[in-house]
Order: structure tokens, then C-alpha cells, then sequence
């Protein structure tokens, strides 16, 4: 990765937040213009970031003149030392991002914009935007080509809203909220009534006397919406249903991942992460900094607690309490799932104990007869 300009180890290290240390004669000399992508593939010309353990033990095959490490990393060789490695690499990125192209200030000459929509100062709308009846767009946000936005949507200030996504009917949206490509706001919720009792009720209570008449399946209309705060990022193709009443709300600050499923009425905090591929179930609460691994699947109704985990591809059918660990099918906590793994692994090896004391306990029993006969 090219750097904008060659920079000296303590330009780089006020950038991203580390020290500077070394050898004196050589940290007040070296100047780089790249980034290794990878510490094992860097030339005499890099900059090499070394964090993982697994790197860091490989420290002598990197030929970077300088690292990136962190104080775990004992080398001689000039380097910046940070504490926080993927904020330094946040910050560094951040400092050399190019510009994502955006549409210019105004409104393309193909898109349609309704007459009542509102758009706020420096907005931007790209080609082929659609943008509905009674709508508020706030200053300076994007919004990028293909996007179509439904009736009375309201979308605040300087938000980047990908291609291609759709925004249906009054749908709310903060401040600094990101969008990626083919996100998805505000589809009906999945929701059916049967005028009679339907097979499924009767399995769910025990009965096995099903019925072949049709009995249909009759759409329950979603008349509620979708909240989003402000700070929010919700990833490509990420679907989020409207409630039925009231709403579905994505609390400040929490990230969503690509291709992540969130139900009608569910209620996400603040500062919480789903990770791709999951799909939560309707009217479950997700609270504060809660993290939601990937390809995790949650059960209608759920509370998943403060600050938990529930680690990738679990099956979360019970509540979560706060700060514990869950991971499995069903979930349970962390330390319990990792026992019953174990236990699991045993299972031959204690059939075969099992075994051996049975046949040993058999011929005792015989020889214990066999002697009782004899005093006889």
C-alpha cells in the first residue's frame, strides 16, 4: 500500500497513536512511502505492521526496514509501538483512504424526485434515484445510483446510502447512517393467521389428527416502520422488516454486517455488532454492545443480555443473559458447551469402561455364586 508521500517514523507514529524506538541513529533517518500488506512479503522498502503472536515469532524473515508492533514484540530493530493495534490501523487507513466517488452536489437528470420531497443543502442524488411523496432528505447526505425510497421517509444529515438500495414507506433514518450496496429497509414482516386451527397448532399440542382440507395462510398487514439512529452501518444486502405496530429500532452506533436478517420488532441496542449471515428472529431485544458472531440463528422472542456473545453458527432457542459467552446448538454458555463437546469425545472410550466393568462385574457375581454353592 502506497503511502500519499514518503514519511518519516514519527510522522507515521503521531498519525496512528504509537512511539517511536530503536536504534537512534537509524529511527531519525528511515523514511518509507509503502505498507507491507503482509509482513512476510515486505521488501527492504516497507513498512511492515506485525501484531499477530504467530508473525511476531517470524519477526527475523520480515525484511521491512521498520515495523509496526506491539510491546509484546521484542526486536532491536527501529519501530513504532502501539497499544491498540486495529485502531492504529484504522487511523492509518483512515489517513490514506482515496475519496470514495459520490455523486455531485444536486439532483441527476434521472432521477425522480417527488415534488414534495425535501432535500437539505448539498444533497447529493445519483442516477436513476427514485425518492417518494412527502420525504426529507437531511444536508449533505449521498445518495448513491439506483436507490429507490419509498413514501415519508425521513433520512438525516450527511448519510451515504449505497446503490441500489431500497427504503420503503416511512422508514426513519439519523444522522451519519451508512448504507452499503443492496441494503434493504422496511419489507413486511413475515406474518400469517389461518381462519382455523392449522396442522402446525395441532402438532405443537400433541395432535396427530391433521387435516387435508386447504385452510390458507392469510397475510397479517406490518403497519409499523423502521428506526434507525444515528451512526448506524448496516451492510450489503442486509434485510430489516418493518414491525407490525409500532418499530423495529437499530440503536446508535451498532454495526451491521453483510448479509444479515433482522425480523419485525425487534429492538437492537447501542454499539451492538452482527456479524454476516445471521438472522434473528421477530421481537427479540439484542441490548448495549452485545456481539452476534456469524451465521448465528435466533429464536422469535429472545433477549440477548448486555455486553454477551454468542459465538458463529450457534442456535440461540433461550435467553442470554448479560457478559456470558454462548456458543452450540441449542446455545448454552460457553464453558457448559465446551464440556459437553469433551464429554461427547469420551463417549467411546467410557463405552468401552463401561463395557470391560460389566463383563468384569459378571464374572465377580459368578465366582461370588460359585463359592456361596461350595459353603453350602
Amino acid at each position: 500500500m502506497k503511502l500519499p508521500a514518503e514519511m518519516s517514523l514519527a510522522q507515521i507514529a503521531h498519525v496512528i497513536g504509537g512511539r517511536v524506538e530503536g536504534p537512534a541513529d537509524l529511527i531519525n533517518s528511515i523514511k518509507v512511502s509503502s505498507v507491507a500488506v503482509s509482513p512476510l512479503h515486505a521488501t527492504e522498502d516497507d513498512l511492515a505492521l506485525v501484531f499477530d503472536e504467530k508473525l511476531i515469532a517470524q519477526l527475523p524473515d520480515c525484511k521491512a526496514k521498520a515495523l509496526v508492533v506491539t510491546p509484546k514484540a521484542k526486536t532491536e530493530r527501529p519501530r513504532i509501538v502501539v497499544e491498540r493495534p486495529m485502531a492504529a490501523i484504522q487511523k492509518m487507513l483512515s489517513a490514506v483512504a482515496p475519496k470514495p466517488h459520490t455523486p455531485p452536489i444536486g439532483v441527476h437528470p434521472s432521477a425522480v424526485v417527488d415534488p414534495t420531497a425535501e432535500l437539505g443543502e448539498g444533497v447529493a442524488v445519483g442516477p436513476l434515484v427514485v425518492i417518494g411523496p412527502g420525504c426529507k432528505i437531511g444536508a449533505k447526505t449521498v445518495i448513491q445510483p439506483g436507490t429507490v425510497i419509498g413514501a415519508k421517509v425521513e433520512i438525516g444529515e450527511n448519510c451515504l446510502i449505497g446503490a441500489g438500495c431500497l427504503i420503503a414507506d416511512v422508514t426513519k433514518i439519523g444522522n451519519r447512517v451508512i448504507l452499503q450496496q443492496g441494503a434493504v429497509l422496511g419489507s413486511d414482516g413475515f406474518g400469517y393467521a389461518t381462519e382455523r386451527e392449522s396442522n402446525l397448532e395441532r402438532r405443537l399440542r400433541g395432535n396427530r389428527e391433521l387435516e387435508e382440507e386447504s385452510n390458507p395462510h392469510l397475510k397479517i398487514p406490518h403497519i409499523g416502520t423502521v428506526i434507525i439512529e444515528d451512526d448506524v452501518e448496516i451492510g450489503s444486502c442486509t434485510t430489516i422488516d418493518r414491525s407490525t405496530m409500532g418499530a423495529t429500532t437499530i440503536g446508535q452506533g451498532t454495526k451491521i454486517d453483510n448479509l444479515v436478517m433482522i425480523a419485525h420488532n425487534c429492538r437492537i441496542g447501542k454499539e451492538v455488532l452482527i456479524i454476516g449471515t445471521t438472522a434473528i428472529g421477530g421481537s427479540c431485544t439484542i441490548d448495549d454492545r452485545a456481539i452476534i458472531s456469524g451465521s448465528a440463528c435466533i429464536s422469535d422472542h429472545i433477549k440477548i443480555g448486555k455486553d454477551s456473545i454468542v459465538e458463529g453458527m450457534s442456535g440461540v432457542m433461550g435467553n442470554v443473559p448479560p457478559a456470558e459467552i454462548h456458543a452450540g446448538i441449542p446455545a448454552t454458555e460457553r464453558r457448559q458447551q465446551i464440556e459437553q463437546v469433551i464429554r461427547v469425545k469420551k463417549l467411546k472410550s467410557t463405552f468401552a469402561d463401561i463395557k470391560d466393568m460389566k463383563e468384569r462385574l459378571a464374572r465377580l457375581e459368578a465366582l461370588l455364586a460359585e463359592t456361596a454353592l461350595v459353603k453350602k
